[in-house]
């Protein structure tokens, strides 16, 4: 049984839901995939969608929005959100050695920042004894088996993605709270966040995980299994709905769960694991992905018989969510961001320009052009904030902002030069006739003869 679907909302013009549905026909027709469950999102609301295929090809069960896949290592993301709670609460540091929060831990010098980013150095997967099973550790089996683990370079040296480490991540939260790690993201994260279609073992309606064979057009069914200590890497099942509404908390925030200084960590690039071209960076714990001129960030999953990716646009709120019943056979990352392309090539932000209220009075003087080393920059009163950007910045370029910490001094909230100090310098009048930004002066006067004044 073969269904296609196309749900029209507000956000797609009629030949970009055209494009859609062509992409997406094309994918699960050219890679064999038993279904394909595209969602396109805008704050977190689907507003597009294109369901194909089968999600059970025994019982000709259609795909859905709310149908459960297998997310795969999008899990992973749940898991970095849960350790930045505790970051954020002061109960451990991103700089942290586990050893310090996890008495007689594995490789007790990995620090938790290391393991967010996977550049601890640790090998790929839990180990497995020659002529065993290889089935996965149990949470009490863990400990000595990431102790049998290799470091295969010294931490922070290179990017090596590592499932283990985030097994090691998972039983840390367990250990600094004496709660296990799906207690933890159920209560603190899933809950509150009403993401209640996003469990750790499938729950109907949820799709059946598939093979496909290499050289016949054959299926083979694949069984749901279960991750054991590695549950925090790869565990969730998860819907196109909740997932929208999850990558719209980690594009936008939500401070009753994290405060948004700590998203904005996550979303930092901190280490590039593509080295030949610079696609593809990781945050604390999210993949960020360079898509012509545009960044995204989310992440993808594999699990025997499941695909998945999800990604969202910080600069517009528009995200997509991909989901298929195969094992192989599609760049699920490269479709979903050519989707969202398409998307952002599509739409505009539809929020009209309003004027505003005056700037204080205090500092009207510190507002139009400044000059600081044959430089010249513009400072603006904006959002109900003083903020500064380089006079011939394009005009989409992000601006300096600045919050007010005490009088005449301010500290840059955003921007190059994030974290440093401006100092206003005023006359007897109380004009503002000179600025310092970071140490450097900042003068009204052109730059002639050499100098700034």
């Amino acid at each position: 049984m073969t269904v296609n679907i196309v749900t029209m909302g507000k956000l797609l013009s009629d030949g970009a839901a055209r494009r859609l549905r062509q992409l997406a026909s094309d994918a699960q027709r050219e890679c064999r995939l038993p279904s394909l469950v595209v969602g396109v999102a805008s704050h977190g609301r689907i507003l597009d969608s294109v369901l194909l295929g089968s999600a059970n090809i025994t019982t000709a069960t259609s795909p859905g929005l709310d149908a459960q896949y297998r997310v795969g290592s999008i899990t992973k993301t749940f898991t970095a959100v849960g350790v930045m709670q505790l970051v954020a609460e002061g109960r451990i540091g991103l700089s942290d050695p586990i050893g310090r929060h996890w008495i007689n831990a594995p490789h007790p010098d990995l620090t938790i920042a290391s393991l967010l980013t996977h550049s601890s150095g640790l090998q790929r997967e839990a180990t497995a004894e020659v002529g065993t099973s290889g089935a996965l550790p149990s949470r009490e089996e863990l400990p000595a088996n990431a102790a049998a683990a290799r470091l295969l370079y010294p931490s922070g040296y290179w990017w090596h993605y590592s499932n283990l480490g985030f097994a090691l991540l998972g039983e840390l939260m367990a250990q600094v709270c004496g709660q296990s790690w799906e207690s933890q993201v159920t209560e603190r994260i899933l809950k509150p966040l009403g993401l209640e279609r996003t469990t750790t073992f499938p729950q109907p309606p949820a799709a059946q995980g598939y093979s496909v064979l290499p050289f016949t057009d054959e299926i083979v069914a694949e069984l749901p299994g279960d991750s054991g200590a590695l549950a925090p890497a790869g565990q969730l099942w998860s819907t196109a709905t909740d997932l929208a509404r999850w990558i719209d908390f980690l594009i936008r925030g939500n401070p009753e769960i994290l405060p948004a200084t700590h998203l904005e960590l996550m979303r930092a690039p901190r280490v590039i694991a593509d080295l030949e071209h610079w696609t593809t960076a990781f945050g604390l714990g999210l993949v960020l992905r360079r898509q012509g001129e545009r960044v995204f960030v989310g992440h993808t999953g594999a699990m025997p018989g499941f695909l998945a990716a999800l990604l969202g646009s910080p600069a517009s709120g528009n995200s997509v969510v991909l989901f298929t019943n195969s094992t192989a056979g599609v760049d699920i990352g490269q479709l979903a961001a050519g989707i969202l392309e398409l998307v952002e090539e599509d739409t505009l932000d539809p929020t009209p320009w309003q004027p505003a209220d005056p700037p204080p009075t205090e500092f009207a003087s510190a507002l139009g052009r400044w000059w600081s080393e044959w430089s010249e920059f513009v400072f603006r009163w904006r959002d109900g904030e003083l903020q500064s950007v380089a006079a011939d910045a394009p005009a989409d370029a992000a601006p300096n902002r600045f919050r007010q910490v005490r009088p005449d001094v301010f500290v840059t909230t955003s921007g190059p030069e994030r974290g440093e100090e401006l100092q206003l310098v005023r006359d007897p009048s109380g004009r503002v006739v000179r600025m310092y930004h970071a140490t450097y002066p900042l003068t009204r006067a052109t730059p002639q003869n050499g100098g700034t004044d």
